[in-house]
């Protein structure tokens, strides 16, 4: 039985998935009859294990890690059936729960390192603590990156005594925590903390690195001859083991094309607050087409020649930081581009840039080059001074640092290929526990969006009339007041959820299931909290999920629509479009007249362009792959170049 779970240490061999899913390949892979059997033998080696007390479990464990770190491989059929088998005894008594066949299949396919497409409501926090306690045993420490801080203590404080009972360790880095607190959570058996959070103090530790002070050659090895101690940097890693990565193609692919970038305190260059004003009040006074042209689709700006000349005459004396050029571009993206409550929001007097992926609110985030700066003088702030990048790396290579990842998510099919090549992830999709019963309503198009709004609000109105629980995704914070506005108009009652993910927002999301209950959330808001529904809306056919607008990446409607029929519950999504939305205008002009010109006396199409929104989606995504494929093909460029000019000094 070994044969069947034989992984090479190396991320760039999978030999596993030859003899258990086939070669790696791009497409969703599917589970085989030998994976069946190895969920099967964990069920009968748990059982066994009930009856006996909770000393012999952590004896059991602790034999088990004593065997992993002398000789054994953690890929061993039989190591991966104890691990697995202890931790599920270890649910039990901690918490009641019992894993399903399928959340176990899961788990072997995380800790095989690959992507485990597992629907929503499907139990990913559970699941992940099968392969990281199975990864803990080798003692290198294990990373479980969520998208958010309020997750990552969500699932480390459910979880912490059922390792704690197997003789793991499990700790919480917190963003704002203190080093020493860092570096005892990463010292535990498994780690959790937002994955942001985790590369930025990569990060932190590179800049430690480079900051003590460089010894002469020979200084170290001298020392240590003649007895003295060389002293070594304190570190807040230990290394990178094995990285579990929950929601995975958002982190990996969606938010792959932004790096993770380490800011310092203000640069030497002071910020120039006359020479922001003075590009604002030229940014006004420029005229569109005449003196600058804006490329919608691509967000560039581009001068004319008489743009350029009436730039060149209002240059402002002194010395400038930037070219003046620059200076009044940026200006011209901050009024003409960028918009609040979109792009970003104004919160205490700052502003705070938003997740375009998300939607969440990031106040560690700032625009760079002076646009920051735009911004806040377009808002009629004090501009901040401007903060000096000390340190960049891109999520992948990040990534590429493990020894070994493995990821959940319920859309990853779609990106399959992507995860393949750049990661060497593949996807095995895992069968929901009970079937799924969500009935997907034809689209609904408008030619305006305000027609759009007043449809949704009817429509949700008659929806709360029947007993049923709605909840409608926006996304943008924009989008989300703007409905707002319009369910107030018609007297729905309704929350708005949006930007901050929080413990007050996941309580509030989770209420969504009462009947008549109508909640208004961006994009990620409370994802990853369970919405029960009250049995009276279950009666009336359960979540009723809206979409505001079509997103640029079908995955993201694919994770809206997930939020109703959870679990086996009944449910149903349907989705809502106009010829404004901006998904449209930029990209798909010749489909936003052709929505307009076959509208009705009140605005609504009788003809479902979903289709061919759906072809769009699938050009942007392509457009996107390339854009993340070129990026990976310069980080490989540089590393190349850096190890070149290693041997060579």
């Amino acid at each position: 039985m070994n044969s069947h779970w034989s992984v090479m240490r190396k991320r760039r061999a999978i030999p596993s998935y030859r003899r258990m899913w086939g070669t790696p390949r791009p497409g969703v892979l599917r589970a085989d009859a030998s994976s069946a059997e190895l969920v099967s033998r964990i069920r009968a080696r748990a059982e066994r294990l009930v009856e006996r007390p909770t000393q012999q479990l952590r004896h059991e464990a602790d034999e088990l890690r004593r065997r992993v770190r002398c000789d054994a491989n953690l890929c061993e059929s039989d190591v991966v059936i104890a691990a697995f088998a202890l931790m599920s005894e270890a649910l039990r008594r901690e918490l009641g729960l019992h894993y399903y066949d399928e959340q176990l299949l899961a788990g072997l396919v995380l800790a095989a390192g690959a992507i485990a497409e597992v629907q929503t409501g499907e139990g990913k926090t559970i699941i992940a603590a099968l392969p990281a306690f199975l990864h803990s045993l080798g003692g290198r420490g294990v990373h479980v990156a969520t998208t958010n801080e309020y997750l990552s203590r969500r699932d480390w404080e459910l979880l912490r005594d059922a390792y704690g009972m197997l003789g793991a360790t499990a700790g919480l880095v917190a963003p704002q925590a203190p080093a020493h607190e860092k570096q005892a959570a990463y010292a535990c058996d498994i780690t959790y903390a937002p994955g942001y959070e985790i590369g930025f103090d990569f990060l932190r530790d590179q800049l430690a690195r480079r900051s003590q002070q460089i010894s002469p050659l020979g200084w170290r090895h001298q020392q240590q001859l003649g007895g003295g101690r060389t002293e070594t940097l304190p570190q807040l890693q230990r290394g990178h083991a094995f990285l579990v990565v929950d929601e995975a193609d958002s982190v990996l692919v969606d938010e792959a094309t932004m790096p993770l970038i380490l800011s310092g305190v203000e640069s030497s260059a002071h910020t120039e607050a006359g020479a922001c004003r003075a590009a604002a009040e030229l940014a006004d006074a420029l005229t569109p087409d005449v003196d600058f042209c804006i490329d919608i689709r691509t967000k560039c700006i581009r001068f004319t020649e008489v743009g350029w000349e009436r730039i060149h005459q209002r240059i402002p004396q002194g010395r400038l930081a930037r070219s003046w050029a620059l200076t009044v571009e940026n200006a011209l993206r901050a009024s003409r581009l960028l918009r609040r409550d979109v792009d970003y929001v104004i919160a205490d007097g700052a502003v705070v840039l938003v997740d375009q992926h998300t939607g969440r609110l990031h106040e560690e985030r700032t625009w760079r080059a002076g646009l920051h700066q735009a911004v806040e003088v377009r808002e009629g702030l004090t501009p901040t001074p401007e903060r000096s990048t000390l340190a960049r790396i891109s999520r992948q290579k990040y990534c590429r640092r493990y020894r070994s990842m493995c990821g959940m998510t319920g859309t990853a099919s779609g990106a399959e290929r992507e995860l393949l090549e750049i990661y060497r992830l593949p996807v095995v999709q895992i069968p929901t526990h009970r079937p799924c019963r969500r009935v997907e309503e034809p689209g609904r198009f408008f030619a305006t969006v305000e027609q759009k709004l007043q449809a949704i609000a009817k429509d949700v109105e008659e929806r709360v009339a029947r007993g049923r629980a709605v909840l409608v995704g926006a996304s943008t914070i924009e989008n989300s007041r703007r409905i707002s506005t319009h369910l107030s108009a018609q007297r729905v009652r309704h929350s708005v959820l949006n930007g901050v993910q929080d413990e007050a927002e996941a309580e509030l999301v989770a209420l969504a299931g009462q009947p008549r209950r109508v909640t208004v959330a961006t994009n990620m808001a409370g994802r990853g909290t369970d919405i029960v529904l009250a049995e009276e809306v279950l009666a009336s056919g359960g979540l009723h999920v809206v979409g505001a607008e079509f997103h640029r990446s079908t995955r993201v409607d694919r994770q809206l629509a997930g939020r109703a029929a959870r679990q086996g519950d009944p449910g149903s999504y349907q989705g809502f479009a106009s010829a404004e939305d901006s998904l449209l205008v930029e990209n798909a002009p010749a489909l936003a007249r052709a929505i307009r010109q076959r509208a009705g006396a009140e605005g609504e199409c009788r003809r479902d362009w979903t289709h061919a929104v759906r072809q769009l989606q699938c050009q942007l995504e392509q457009r996107d792959r390339s854009k993340r494929r070129q990026l990976v093909a310069r980080d490989r460029w540089l590393e190349s170049a850096q190890e070149t000019l290693a041997r060579m000094a």
